[in-house]
Order: structure tokens, then sequence, then C-alpha cells
């Protein structure tokens, strides 16, 4: 998952929408967002060479993204031992909150390699990362957009994205196919505004544009997550093939399940 851009607590009848592209190989096998029978309740899409997920909500309302970080020093020591994709299917595994799942990943983050995780519930949105600052941090109600960067990076798909979700909000446009087209933009952004990651520069134009397209590697999935005030949530895939051209798409809707203490 390359890029996640998050309105929280910032609409009128929604307090979630969440818009996520995933960008990966395209040869790396991966099943189409279902509802998982283990963790039970999970909707997500399965990453079915490592077994994890990178954009899910479960029928408690709970919902996690995962992106990497680019850190081109982070291979020099070998493969992490736990995959990326464990940070979201576990939240699910148990009855995390996500205060406490945010604290746990920080108590354990050495396990994976850099990611960025955004973790939330019915009451709380943390994003916690093993690069930069370590300690979750409780997300404030309004618009972030994050990538590969660092928390507080301002790379140009990642304002593009922050801008076009206040617009969505400004202009009450937040249907599912609104926030997909969102995430569909392939303009890369001009040479002068890119980022210094420490890879070339050809490879940080081409990974600039929000939606990538290559015969290799791209963006394979774009997930959008809303959840509304009276505790409806629809889950929206797309897939896409290496010409970047849709291949599937699946849409799930449930009510929150309400427990008694």
């Amino acid at each position: 998952m390359c890029l996640i851009v998050v309105a929280w607590q910032a609409h009128a009848t929604h307090d979630l929408l969440l818009a996520a592209n995933r960008d990966e190989f395209h040869a790396r096998p991966t099943r189409a967002a279902h509802v998982w029978a283990d963790p039970p309740g999970l909707v997500a899409g399965r990453d079915e060479k490592a077994g994890g997920a990178w954009c899910g909500a479960d029928q408690r309302g709970r919902f996690a993204a995962v992106t990497n970080i680019r850190d081109p020093q982070a291979g020099a020591a070998g493969p992490a031992p736990r995959s990326r994709g464990d940070l979201v299917r576990d939240y699910f595994a148990d009855d995390w909150s996500a205060q406490a799942w945010a604290a746990h990943v920080a108590d354990n983050s050495a396990a994976y390699g850099p990611f960025n995780l955004l973790v939330g519930d019915q009451n709380a949105l943390y994003h916690v990362a093993n690069r930069g600052r370590s300690a979750p941090r409780a997300v404030a109600p309004g618009v972030l957009a994050i990538s590969n960067g660092l928390w507080g990076d301002h790379w140009p798909k990642t304002e593009k994205a922050r801008q076009r979700m206040q617009q969505s909000l400004a202009d009450d446009t937040i249907a599912a196919d609104t926030l997909l087209t969102l995430l569909a933009d392939t303009d890369r952004a001009p040479v002068a505004e890119l980022p210094d990651t420490g890879i070339d520069r050809d490879a940080e134009h081409f990974l600039s544009a929000m939606f990538i397209k290559s015969p290799t590697y791209g963006t394979r999935a774009a997930s959008v997550i809303r959840r509304d005030r009276a505790g409806h949530i629809d889950f929206t895939e797309r897939g896409f093939d290496p010409a970047g051209q849709a291949v599937h798409r699946v849409q799930h809707n449930w009510l929150i399940e309400t427990r008694s203490t």
C-alpha cells in the first residue's frame, strides 16, 4: 500500500472516509477483498504469498491500513522476520482497541520492514511507524494523507490526495466512485518537486504518481472504506492489471455489530 488518504471525524454523516492505493509487483499472488474466515469477519484483500493484508475493516467497525516506508538501507540486513501485512491482519485476530494495538505494534516494531500503520476503531485513530518517531500518535479530526515517507512529509502525491479529499468534503461528494476516481490520477509530479528518498531520480519520478502503471510494478488495488455515524460500513475495492485496467470490483456492506457488556 503506497498511498492512504483519510477524512477522520471531518464529515457530518460519515466519521470515516478512507481511500488507499496498494502498489506492488504484479507477479505477487493476491486475492481480491473478501470476508475472511480467520480472522473471522475481516473484510480485506489477501497477500497470498505472506498471508497478510494491506487494508481492512471488520464487523465491529475497526479498520487498518499499512504502507511501507522507502528506506534504501533497510534491505542491507536481509528480510525482516515478519511481513508488514501481519500488522493489518493480526489487529483483527483478537479483541484489540486501536490504542492497544498501536502500543503493541510500537513495542514490537523491529520485527517488520519499514512501515506506516494507520489503525482505528469506533472511537480513535492512531498512527504508528518504525522510522522517525516510533511512539503511537493519536490522529486529530481532519484530513490526513500518507505515502512511503515519514509522518509529516509533504510529497506531491500526498498533498494532491489531501487537497482532493478536502474538496470532496466541501462539495459533499463522498460516494465510493468519487473516492476511487480521486485515487486514479496517473500524472507524475514535476521533477523539481520530487522528494529525495535515496533512490535515483527516474525511479522517484516514476513513483510520484498517485496511480502507478508499468508491466511489472504498479497499483494493484484501490480500496475505499466509508463508515457513517449510524454504524453502516461499505468497503469497495477495484483491482487492476499491469496496463492499469480494472479487472475486478467488489463491494461489501454491513452494519457494525453491537456487543453487550
